[in-house]
């Protein structure tokens, strides 16, 4: 059994590693398993497929894998701007998918992703770091209530 292990350990020694940059939606609040740089994006999320490098909260694309400045990240979907500035994704649910959603039309609609506790939704979820990640989801078409509460519509 000793040999057995040895072996193993061996073997584990020589299997290399990915040492691929770490994925940039990994990097979540511990309270709410929120990605703290990625931006929700209903499902079809354009794909990036590179790496990114960071400084804050700003990610730019990397030049051939490498990062001048920044640190490196690894990116699946996102879009890069005019800018150079890359923004990186990770999908939502609709809502309307998930429940009922009211009959209706609005004649503006406000897409847009929103924090769900028990039915109830806002449109706060980029002011609030509190909306946990399974509370968050796309709305097509939606109103802002006086109360602060979103209706979506079908």
């Amino acid at each position: 059994m000793f040999t057995k292990i040895q072996v193993l350990t061996f073997f584990a020694t020589l299997t290399p590693t990915s040492g691929g940059a770490p994925d940039l939606c990994d990097v979540v609040y511990t309270d709410t398993g929120r990605p703290i740089l990625c931006e929700p994006h209903r499902d079809g999320a354009p794909i990036y497929d590179d790496t990114v490098c960071c400084e804050g909260r700003s990610c730019v694309g990397a030049r051939d894998g490498r990062c001048s400045a920044g640190e490196p990240f690894y990116c699946e979907l996102g879009e890069q701007w005019a800018t150079g500035a890359v923004t990186c994704y990770f999908e939502v649910p609709d809502f309307c998918e998930a429940f009922p959603c009211k009959p209706g039309f609005q004649s503006q609609p406000q897409a847009n992703y929103m924090c769900c506790h028990g039915g109830v939704c806002w449109n706060t979820y980029g002011a609030s770091n509190d909306c946990e990640l399974q509370d968050i989801y796309w709305c097509d078409d939606g109103v802002t209530n006086e109360d602060g509460t979103v209706t979506c519509f079908d």
